[in-house]
């Protein structure tokens, strides 16, 4: 069924929440801005603000943070939630990076700021030398949360020796076709009371996560889209996720995958799908140094 034809089953459900490892509530959806420059950030957070989006996923490497701000002026604090990253680097670059987010965004803290990637030589200290030093934003009241993405279990064991707060979440591409757990990631983190969150939850680049036969097939069943059958996989794994999109129909369509549920079938072979391919993160293959 093409989407411009496409009629929803019911109305859309608001977005259920997660709670953290240290009570934060997280609104389950949010809608990324990779890629975005300011102006088009600025256009999609506020276009996701009036259909019922409530959480905003940015970054400092995206150089859209100011963008992202001028859509949030203007709107209650308490009626969003704001998630943000901070590239690799010192434990000063950190502190500056930490401090230019909340400048560019133009609010007094963030609900959830991660570390983007770990370091490109994986060294230990340099992890935990940063981590401390979102810690310390993090005691200062700055952020309500503080996590990382793209860490693999060799990462996060890294950091559990000498942090004194647990990451909230690990950021990482999961989708369809890896598999429930792939390296293990998955089950790592919640051993640790670390909430996996998934970035690209379409795939990358692909589009048999929107219109192949098994998700669309799937999703005639529902009357849902092979998009939302996608998405609605993910979070029945437990998984909270980060959309992306400018068009305010797909964005409807996005938040429309709360108010059905795959049967046990549906949801073994979406399990057992091996394609389209991928890993939690770019690092995961990265030699580690102690």
């Amino acid at each position: 069924m093409k989407a411009s034809t496409f009629v929803f089953a019911s109305a859309v459900a608001a977005i259920p929440n997660v709670q953290l490892n240290n009570g934060v509530e997280m609104p389950m959806m949010s809608l990324g801005t990779w890629q975005y420059d300011s102006a088009t950030a600025q256009a999609a957070v506020t276009s996701a603000l009036k259909l019922g989006f409530n959480h905003i996923d940015t970054a400092n490497d995206y150089n859209n943070q100011d963008g992202v701000g001028a859509a949030l002026k203007g709107v209650d604090r308490t009626d969003y939630f704001l998630t943000t990253k901070v590239p690799s680097g010192s434990a000063s670059a950190t502190t500056t990076a930490l401090q230019q987010n909340l400048d560019l965004l133009g609010v007094d803290y963030v609900d959830l700021v991660l570390v983007h990637f770990p370091p490109f030589l994986n060294n230990c200290k340099s992890m935990q030398a940063q981590w401390a030093a979102m810690e310390e934003f993090y005691k200062a009241g700055n952020a309500k949360a503080i996590g990382v993405s793209n860490y693999c279990p060799s990462s996060l064991e890294c950091l559990a020796k000498t942090s004194t707060v647990t990451p909230a979440v690990n950021q990482v591409q999961y989708h369809v076709g890896m598999g429930v757990d792939p390296i293990s990631v998955k089950s790592y983190c919640e051993q640790h009371n670390i909430h996996l969150q998934a970035y690209s939850p379409l795939g990358d680049g692909s589009t048999e996560l929107i219109t192949g036969d098994l998700v669309s097939g799937i999703g005639g069943n529902h009357n849902k889209t092979g998009a939302q059958v996608s998405l609605r996989w993910i979070y029945e794994n437990g998984v909270s996720l980060t959309t992306k999109t400018t068009k305010e129909q797909h964005m409807r369509e996005d938040l429309d995958v709360f108010n059905f549920q795959l049967e046990a079938d549906e949801k073994q072979k979406l399990d057992s799908a091996a394609s389209p391919a991928g890993k939690p993160s770019f690092k995961c293959n990265s030699a580690f140094e102690v």
